[in-house]
């Protein structure tokens, strides 16, 4: 049940950082998925206990059980909800930089099209 565990975390150790690279929306319920899996995942581990030979067993702790379940899916919503967060502030302020750019541009051929207009007219 140990090896389980361990394989477990491993996974969710991948999907954790998956989660965080993609970026998560807290109001989509695949979401809140990643959060249960986490809570699942980090209340597992919180019953592997390491003795002297290096090796872990099993035992029945049910406070660092729940603390770690608490844990696991906070990390994984917080740090999903950030990158998703910091994402789409760097969309806008591309964007706006973009729009900002085009509008000097157009202001600049408008400035040279009246030039070139009233060249002509003299």
């Amino acid at each position: 049940m140990a090896t389980i565990i361990l394989g477990n975390s491993f996974v969710f150790l991948i999907v954790c950082c998956f989660a965080t690279i993609k970026g998560l929306d807290l109001k989509q319920r695949s979401s809140w998925w990643y959060g249960l899996y986490g809570f699942i995942s980090g209340f597992l581990i919180g019953f592997l206990v390491p003795d002297d030979s290096g090796s872990s067993h099993l035992v029945i702790n049910w406070a660092a059980s729940i603390q770690a379940g608490i844990a696991f899916p906070c990390i994984v919503l917080i740090g999903g909800a950030s990158t998703r967060w910091n994402r789409m502030r760097a969309e806008k302020y591309l964007e706006l930089t973009e729009r900002h750019v085009e509008e000097q541009y157009d202001s600049l051929a408008e400035k040279l099209f009246n030039d070139r207009k009233s060249r002509k007219r003299k």
